[in-house]
């Protein structure tokens, strides 16, 4: 397939995805949250995603050959770790200790898989595109809700002005690299793994958030 027709796919696997997500939105979106304890919990969350985002953009610059996109690595280790920044000073704005919080089970398995992929495309269509186009979606649409507190919503402002800014690189980054049969492929298998373990994190964080579920 041609590369540019396997990234519109992709990206329009992962819109399908974020689609379904609207009839029944997760505590991740904030959305349905109700209590700003539960929005603690989320951002605590959240901001621990950020934190190992950070170290997995920054793990793989090693061991990725193609200079452009080390060089995008290394501009989004370093976003990374801004929004941390945004996040630590909301939650403290709430008298939360920002880091007081032990990840979740499919939290782990995420991004101990995307830790675990060695092939740059690969990992482009699991983390930046599928992992944070999910992420993005739902940041917009708390924006958009109008029932979200302010204090939740203004780093969020800043984190999609952020993104919005990059335009949409990892389509780029597949258009340039996803050039034969075996990348496709594995970048297909990335992207559905990803989708799989970002859906049962959101289930993870739902339970634990809703139902005080302790893992």
């Amino acid at each position: 397939m041609d590369s540019r027709a396997f990234a519109e796919t992709i990206e329009k696997q992962v819109a399908e995805f974020c689609k379904n997500l609207d009839a029944n939105l997760p505590a991740y979106s904030f959305i349905p949250l109700t209590t700003d304890e539960m929005r603690v919990k989320v951002m605590q969350s959240r901001l621990f995603n950020e934190i190992r985002a950070g170290e997995i953009f920054g793990g793989w610059l090693k061991s990725t050959p193609e200079l452009d996109v080390k060089k995008t690595l290394a501009e989004a280790t370093h976003e990374e770790y801004q929004h941390a920044g945004y996040l630590e000073e909301a939650l403290r704005s709430k008298d939360a200790t920002p880091h007081d919080y032990k990840p979740l089970p499919a939290q782990m398995a995420m991004f101990n898989s995307f830790e675990g992929l060695t092939d740059t495309v690969e990992r482009i269509a699991a983390f930046p595109m599928a992992g944070e186009g999910v992420a993005d979606y739902l940041i917009a649409k708390s924006l958009k809700a109008g029932t979200v507190p302010r204090w939740v919503t203004d780093p969020y402002k800043r984190i999609h002005e952020d993104e919005e800014e990059h335009g949409n690189y990892p389509f780029e980054i597949l258009v340039k690299y996803a050039t034969t049969a075996e990348k496709q492929e594995r970048a297909s298998r990335a992207v559905a793994m990803s989708l799989a373990l970002r859906r049962a994190y959101f289930d993870n964080l739902d339970r634990w958030v809703f139902e005080g579920k302790s893992y």
